[in-house]
């Protein structure tokens, strides 16, 4: 998949046009992310791959995806309309938008899992991982969530 979505994003880039998938980098893609279209799509698959690869405890997959869908998602929209707080290390994300997302990921994750204080521990550091400047959060967030868990549920 990863490779047809790298061809797929060379297409776009040239020029081509690919149905619906054109239309929907043209929607949700950021100006600055052009020079590879769908980029977040494609590293987002490869962070999932790389959680895959860690661990193939389907527990802790679904708890590194659903903090990255739900975490970086919420944080992401919240942080464009709501964020005036910015974070020092990181300017280009908000306190508001970090807050948010590790609430909507740690109340997804407790419903999943049932345990509370895994999924609050599992969105802090999927939170803390997605500010981390310089480093694309859609593989950086399912890694640490994953590290995390396979440490905790197995220590």
């Amino acid at each position: 998949m990863i490779l047809v979505g790298l061809w797929v994003s060379y297409r776009i880039r040239r020029g081509s046009y690919v149905p619906i998938i054109t239309e929907l980098v043209e929607l949700f893609e950021r100006p600055e992310e052009m020079r590879m279209p769908g980029q977040g799509t494609i590293h987002f698959l490869a962070g999932v791959l790389l959680a895959t690869l860690i661990t193939r405890d389907a527990r802790i997959v679904d708890v590194a995806i659903i903090v990255l869908s739900v975490g970086d998602g919420v944080s992401t929209i919240v942080g464009t309309r709501f964020g005036s707080t910015p974070i020092p290390y990181n300017p280009k994300k908000s306190l508001e938008g970090s807050l948010a997302g590790f609430a909507s990921a740690a109340t997804l994750t407790a419903l999943w899992t049932g345990d509370p204080v895994v999924s609050v521990l599992a969105s802090l550091v999927g939170s803390a991982a997605e500010t981390v400047p310089r480093l694309n959060d859609n593989i950086v967030v399912p890694v640490a969530v994953a590290l995390f868990l396979l440490w905790w549920w197995n220590r």
